[in-house]
């Protein structure tokens, strides 16, 4: 009896050889794994919890894949699949309860992946315009110029269009204007193009300029169209004081010729 027992044990030490280096190496390798996603993740600026999800997701996978070889060695990879198949309904209907999360999840993961854009990011995404605050597992969170918050579902910001107003520093204002019936086109419209060259903020390249735009009855439609960089002046502010100039030129210009 000892002496059978003794041969199976010598029989069954190459397996459990095979089966310690293989459970170390899933050991050392999931936890590498798991460190290299996080640090992979925490590039992108992605938001902590999706950092912390997506490191235990690549470490249960290689646990996963590691206790599967470990289980081949111990021939109990076909029990295990039997029993895997019998749950198979239950999987169906969990993943039919669970796929507008995992939808969610997996949109937000892509929207973080792809960055359309970053936190403090302000955008418009579908009648929704605000300042990036989050990006959480089913939601990315806006808060309006208002005040508001706006949780908008990950599914929805990945396939609807985004207008990114803060990518570029560069940005395009204007300004509509009426010139009075009496006023001289030629000479107005160069004072126009001069007072908003001097306003502070109004870049000089791109230039300015003033365009003829169209007729109302004996009226002349101009806009004025300037850039300005939003990262040194408040385009609002910017825009505020080449009104009051504009304003001040059009009250002030002079008549045409009769």
């Amino acid at each position: 009896m000892l002496a059978e027992w003794y041969n199976r044990i010598l029989d069954f030490l190459p397996n459990l050889i095979v089966i310690a280096a293989i459970l170390l190496l899933t050991i050392v390798i999931s936890r590498r794994s798991q460190r290299i996603v996080y640090q992979l993740s925490n590039r992108t600026q992605a938001p902590p919890e999706i950092i912390e999800l997506l490191s235990r997701i690549a470490r249960f996978g290689v646990l996963a894949v590691g206790a599967l070889l470990i289980l081949d060695r111990l021939n109990l990879s076909r029990t295990v699949l039997s029993f895997v198949a019998g749950l198979g309904i239950a999987g169906i209907m969990l993943g039919f309860a669970l796929q507008d999360i995992v939808k969610q999840f997996a949109a937000g993961v892509l929207l973080l992946m792809l960055r359309p854009f970053r936190i403090g990011d302000t955008v418009s995404i579908g009648n929704f315009t605000g300042q990036v605050q989050e990006v959480q597992l089913r939601a990315t969170i806006l808060k309006t110029s208002t005040g508001d918050e706006v949780l908008i579902p990950n599914a929805d910001v990945y396939t609807t269009a985004i207008v990114n107003t803060t990518r570029f520093g560069l940005h395009q204002r204007t300004i509509a204007l009426t010139l009075p019936p009496q006023a001289d086109l030629g000479h107005t419209r160069a004072a126009l193009l001069q007072a908003l060259s001097q306003v502070p903020g109004v870049l000089g390249t791109p230039a300015p300029e003033i365009i003829a735009t169209g007729l109302k009855g004996t009226t002349v439609q101009l806009e004025a169209r300037f850039w300005v960089d939003e990262r040194v002046s408040s385009p609002n502010q910017v825009t505020t004081d080449a009104i009051v100039a504009l304003r001040s030129v059009i009250a002030t210009s002079p008549q045409a010729a009769g």
